[in-house]
């Protein structure tokens, strides 16, 4: 049987993005405890497989309530290796609690992408952010998704800034380590940049 036909899926130009399951806890694992993913995270990389197996629990909890939340992420032309996990959620493991209240108080979204060392700067997380982006705000019906970036993390800021979301401030981290750059971009400005790139 065909890989693709067993997952649900969306397609992107070079992307397969699908909700995750138990074949994907190893990949949650490897990926979220390699150091070189975790340069900008205090807590540093994930320690146990149960810690995986935790987070995987949440995600596919908001999956089961709202149809949507976090991907796992391959290439078409290698769809059974999972090369990360991002997109959108409204109940994120990180980002600290000023994120939380800003989600909490408003009808929004977390942006976030993690992905392997050997993909990076490939535009992998721009192609899979902007199907995050059009979910968010053309079948969650949300008001805002926002990214949240440490300030040191140019690259991730880069992405933020590529994708058209908009700088709203510098915010304290928990650790007292490095301050979270915050973005975020609105439903009416999404639609209006979609206007310009069409």
């Amino acid at each position: 049987m065909n890989f693709l036909s067993c997952r649900k899926h969306i397609i992107s130009d070079r992307l397969v993005l699908f909700r995750p399951t138990e074949d994907d806890l190893s990949a949650i694992y490897e990926i979220h405890a390699d150091p070189a993913t975790n340069l900008f995270n205090p807590k540093g990389p994930m320690q146990s497989i149960s810690t995986a197996v935790e987070l995987l629990a949440h995600w596919q909890s908001e999956w089961d309530d709202k149809g949507w939340g976090y991907w796992s992420i391959a290439l078409r032309s290698e769809p059974e290796r999972i090369i990360g996990f991002g997109g959108v959620s409204n109940r994120p493991r990180f980002g600290g609690s000023a994120l939380v209240q800003r989600l909490n108080s408003q009808n929004a979204a977390n942006l976030y992408f993690r992905f392997r060392p050997d993909t990076w700067g490939l535009g992998y997380a721009n192609e899979m952010a902007q199907q995050a982006l059009r979910l968010a705000f053309d079948e969650a019906g949300l008001d805002c998704v926002f990214g949240i970036a440490r300030e040191s993390n140019v690259a991730s800021r880069r992405v933020l800034e590529r994708l058209g979301l908009n700088f709203v401030e510098l915010s304290e981290d928990e650790s007292g380590v490095d301050s979270n750059a915050v973005y975020s971009i609105d439903a009416r400005t999404f639609s209006t940049r979609l206007g310009r790139l069409g």
